[in-house]
C-alpha cells in the first residue's frame, strides 16, 4: 500500500520543522512527548483516487461536497485535514467521473498511521470511504500511500415514454385514448419513487416522463415499473401497465448502460356490455347495446 523513501533533511531544517504543518481545515491532537522529540518529521505523500459515482441512465444528482482525512497514530496523535471543491488542492462535485486528489502531509515519525478517507455528498451521505495502515513511518522518511475510494451507490432513473392510446392486435380493430397519471419504480420490491403528475391532470402523451432515486447500494438489484391511470371502472389503485421484475447487475452499473424494460398492458382487456332486445313485429328485432370500452385482445 506504501513505499518509503529515505530524504536528507539538514539539522537546522529539521530543528524548524518539529511539530505539523498544514494549510486547511486542520485540527491536531497530540500525545505526551516521546522518543521522536529530536528526530526528524515524517512524511506521508497521500494519492486518493475516487471512483464515480455509476448513474444507470441518468445524470448526476449526487454532488461531493468534501473530502475528509482523519490520521489517528498509535501513540494517540490525530490530525484532521478537509479538502474542499474550494480548497487547494480540492475535489471536483461532478461524482459521475472519476478523479485523483494528492497532499502531501508532515506527521511525527516512529509511529504507525491509521488513515481513515472519506467523501460527503451535498445532503451529509458518505458516498466514499476506506481506510489505510501505514506501518511504523521512520525518522525523515516519506510514506506513499494510494487509497482507491469505491463509491457506495448507483444512481437509478426510469424513463417512460407515455403512450397516447392502446390498440388490438387484431387487424381492423380501433385505438382507445390511454390517460396515465402515476408511476412507480420500485427497487427489491420497495417503492422507492411513487410519482403522481402535477399540474395534471395526466401525463403528457408521446413526451418522456421521469423517476430518479438516487442512494441505492452498490450491487445487484432488481426494478419493478408501475404506470397507473384512468380506464373506465377500472380500479385506479390498480396498474394499467406492468414490468416484470428485471435484474440490475454491476455490469450494467458500472458502465452507465441503459437498461431497456417493457411495460405490459395489465389493464382490462375484456369488455362486459347489456343487450336489451326489444320484440316488434314479428322477425324485427332491435338491439340497443352499450358498450363501456373494451381492448379485446
Amino acid at each position: 500500500m506504501f513505499n518509503l523513501k529515505k530524504i536528507a533533511v539538514p539539522g537546522p531544517v529539521a530543528m524548524m520543522a518539529l511539530g505539523l504543518l498544514f494549510v486547511g481545515c486542520m485540527e491536531q491532537t497530540s500525545s505526551p512527548a516521546s522518543a521522536d522529540a529530536a528526530g526528524q518529521p515524517a512524511t506521508i505523500s497521500m494519492r486518493m483516487g475516487l471512483d464515480p459515482v455509476q448513474s444507470l441512465g441518468k445524470a448526476s444528482l449526487i454532488t461531493l461536497k468534501a473530502l475528509i482525512l482523519q490520521f489517528t497514530s498509535n501513540t494517540g496523535d490525530t490530525i484532521r485535514d478537509t479538502l474542499t471543491t474550494s480548497t487547494t488542492p480540492g475535489i471536483l462535485g461532478l461524482s459521475t467521473a472519476p478523479q485523483t486528489v494528492s497532499k502531501n502531509y508532515t506527521l511525527k515519525p516512529l509511529r504507525s498511521w491509521k488513515i481513515i478517507a472519506k467523501t460527503w455528498d451535498l445532503n451529509d451521505s458518505v458516498i466514499h470511504i476506506d481506510t489505510v495502515n501505514t506501518g511504523v513511518v521512520n525518522d525523515g522518511d516519506t510514506a506513499h500511500v494510494n487509497i482507491s475510494l469505491s463509491s457506495r451507490f448507483s444512481m437509478y432513473q426510469a424513463q417512460f415514454m407515455i403512450p397516447d392510446s392502446i390498440s388490438s392486435s387484431v387487424a381492423g380493430t380501433v385505438k382507445q385514448v390511454v390517460n396515465i397519471n402515476r408511476l412507480e419504480l420500485m427497487i427489491d420490491g420497495v417503492d422507492k419513487k411513487d410519482s403522481t403528475v402535477s399540474p395534471g391532470p395526466y401525463y403528457t402523451k408521446l413526451a418522456n416522463a421521469v423517476l430518479e432515486y438516487d442512494y441505492v447500494p452498490v450491487g445487484n438489484h432488481t426494478v419493478q415499473l408501475l404506470a397507473y391511470g384512468v380506464m373506465y371502472a377500472w380500479p385506479t389503485s390498480s396498474p394499467l401497465y406492468t414490468s416484470s421484475v428485471t435484474p440490475i447487475n454491476n455490469v450494467l452499473a458500472d458502465s452507465n448502460a441503459t437498461a431497456p424494460i417493457t411495460l405490459n398492458w395489465t389493464g382490462p382487456t375484456t369488455g362486459v356490455g347489456s343487450i336489451t332486445a326489444t320484440i316488434g313485429q314479428v322477425g324485427t328485432v332491435t338491439i340497443n347495446a352499450t358498450l363501456p370500452g373494451s381492448v379485446i385482445p
